[in-house]
């Protein structure tokens, strides 16, 4: 396996006192641990006595997961997870399995039913209907909003899983599953296989998000390490920052080695948010949000808050809406105030104004009593006093409408600044999600020219793979042929040797007859001959050169003429052989 994709998957160690079983410890040391098609029931396999597993879900390192139905309820369906029972060497597992049920919340996965066999472990979940968040990341990173309803649940949830003395220690985007219900999401938290109790010597993770202390248990860094719940804090927070900045800003995504794996950690803690992540949140929202995350994500697990205190502190998510709700608020009272204002100026305008008018009034209709008297001085003193009053009610009116003037100027300009800072946001929000668009864009052709690539590539090697099959075909056939030809002449060869081996025989039957033949005339010749002179030896008889010719022997015509011998019938050469190939030894 990869070092990048064993830094993406599940690995379990043992620590302390606690140990595996050595075969199982080498396969998960080297990154191959888990599924083995020997012990793991298949579909079509009934698990527990009345699951049927119906098709495979998916597959992990411990296991695989199935749709599978109840035998006597056909309609009933649930999620079946068979898992080795190797991986729970060392481990209570009826303990954890009971403890696992009793871990109740609408946010965890729901452990139903489960059993145990001497080859694996078996539990039935819900089926639910979504995606992963994995696969919702890969359209692009979350907003602060998706974020925190995404995430508070989950919190709420792991909140519960350590109240009940247990840990997940698997935390990833992975494992967290985004169900659908009547188009609305419900998290949930998956895979509860490595889920222990807190103080369990057993520690699992995956490197990418571990927590220091995971890591340092698993082997990949030295140092000492406490083993409690607060890893699933550091583990959700880092799944938490992955979600908001995407994998090209997120500490530690591109690590290979322990010492870049320490060197994530580091960043994460000093600087978790890079600056061009989240570009539309700025000023004390970012601060706040920047100072929780290097809180959750601190190497020193003691100074972690606990899962409780994250779920109450994702708020921080929040600060951006609620800060920008605060100013709204703000200029709305202001203008509504200078509204209050306004209408109070006006009011006073206006009751001067009839005040006035029925002074006036008042004042003319008196005169015209007194008009006897004085009329002259009397409408002249009227129009001196009506006219000072006119005077001081128009200035009156006009500083209050200067007044009212000022304010509603500086309401004006204010609304006007909220109106800027809103659209200025607005303009921000616009400009990331045009950025996230275009960075889905990017990713997504990129994909696709990795497809296209990887499609031509897969058509040139299999044609490449027909071609040197064809002419491997070719090859074995000319063989076959040629092999087959051979054959035929060395049986045709080996049929000619046994019929020359057969008139050999017979040729050497017929030598062996002529030469008794010739063995017995000659000794009749010999016998017919008269006794020799003692002085003179008989020369012995010539042999004819042909075998079918009689012999001759050097004496007196007139012993010849006394005693003839019986006639023998000259024997007949044997037969030459016909033409053909010289009998091989083997054939003799």
């Amino acid at each position: 396996m990869k070092l990048r994709e064993k830094l993406r998957a599940t690995l379990v160690q043992t620590f302390g006192t606690a140990r595996l079983d050595e075969s199982v410890r080498s396969a998960f040391e080297a990154g191959v641990a888990g599924v083995d098609d020997a012990t793991l029931p298949q579909e079509g396999d009934v698990v527990g006595g009345c699951y049927r597993l119906v098709s495979r879900l998916g597959e992990g390192m411990f296991g695989r997961v199935y749709v599978a139905e109840r035998t006597d309820v056909p309609e009933h369906r649930v999620a079946l997870k068979v898992m080795s029972r190797a991986a729970y060497a060392g481990r209570n597992v009826e303990r954890e399995l009971v403890m696992l049920a009793a871990a109740t919340h609408p946010h965890i996965v729901q452990l139903k039913d489960h059993g145990v066999t001497d080859d694996y472990v078996w539990l039935t979940m819900p089926l639910y209907h979504g995606e992963t968040l994995l696969e919702r990341l890969d359209r692009g990173p979350l907003t602060l909003r998706e974020a925190h309803a995404i995430f508070l649940p989950i919190a709420r949830g792991v909140q519960s899983l350590h109240a009940r003395g247990l840990r997940h220690q698997d935390i990833k985007p992975d494992n967290i599953f985004l169900a659908t219900f009547e188009d609305a999401v419900h998290p949930v938290l998956l895979d509860l296989g490595v889920a222990v109790e807190q103080n369990a010597t057993f520690v699992a993770g995956t490197a990418l998000y571990a927590a220091p202390e995971q890591i340092i248990a698993l082997g990949g860094l030295k140092g000492d390490a406490r083993l409690d719940e607060r890893m699933d804090v550091y583990c959700l927070a880092t799944t938490l920052l992955r979600s908001l900045v995407g994998e090209e800003r997120f500490p530690g995504a591109k690590a290979r080695t322990p010492y870049e794996i320490a060197s994530a950690f580091a960043e994460r803690e000093r600087h978790p948010l890079a600056d061009d992540a989240l570009p539309g949140l700025r000023g004390e929202p970012r601060a706040r949000l920047v100072l929780a995350l290097q809180r959750w994500m601190t190497s020193d697990a003691a100074r972690r808050p606990t899962a409780e205190e994250l779920a109450t502190q994702l708020d921080v998510l929040l600060e951006q809406e609620r800060e920008a709700a605060r100013v709204i608020e703000q200029n709305l009272a202001r203008q509504e105030a200078s509204y209050r204002r306004m209408r109070g100026a006006l009011t006073f305008v206006v009751v001067g104004t009839v005040a006035a008018a029925l002074f006036g009034v008042s004042k003319r209709e008196t005169l015209r009593l007194a008009a006897e008297l004085e009329r002259e001085r009397a409408l002249g003193a009227a129009s001196f006093d009506k006219l000072d009053t006119c005077v001081a009610a128009h200035q009156i009116a006009e500083r209050e409408t200067a007044s009212c003037r000022d304010e509603l100027a500086a309401a004006t300009a204010r609304h006007a600044d909220a109106l800027r800072v809103a659209e200025t946001s607005l303009d921000e929000t616009s400009d990331g999600l045009t950025r996230k668009l275009s960075y889905a864009n990017t990713m997504l052709n990129r994909c696709e020219a990795e497809s296209e690539q990887a499609a031509a590539a897969w058509a040139e090697e299999r044609a490449g793979l027909a071609a040197e099959r064809q002419a491997v075909e070719q090859t074995l056939e000319r063989a076959r042929s040629e092999w087959k030809t051979r054959r035929e002449e060395l049986e045709q060869k080996r049929s000619e040797a046994e019929q020359a081996t057969e008139r050999c025989a017979t040729t050497r039957e017929a030598c062996e007859a002529a030469k008794d033949a010739i063995a017995v005339e000659r000794d009749a010749c010999f016998l017919a001959l008269p006794a020799a002179p003692a002085a003179a030896k008989p020369a012995p008889p010539a042999l004819p050169a042909d075998p079918g010719a009689k012999p001759s022997v050097s004496a007196p015509a007139e012993v010849k003429a006394k005693a003839a011998p019986p006639a023998v019938p000259p024997t007949p050469p044997p037969a030459a052989p016909p033409p053909g190939p010289a009998p091989t030894p083997a054939a003799e």
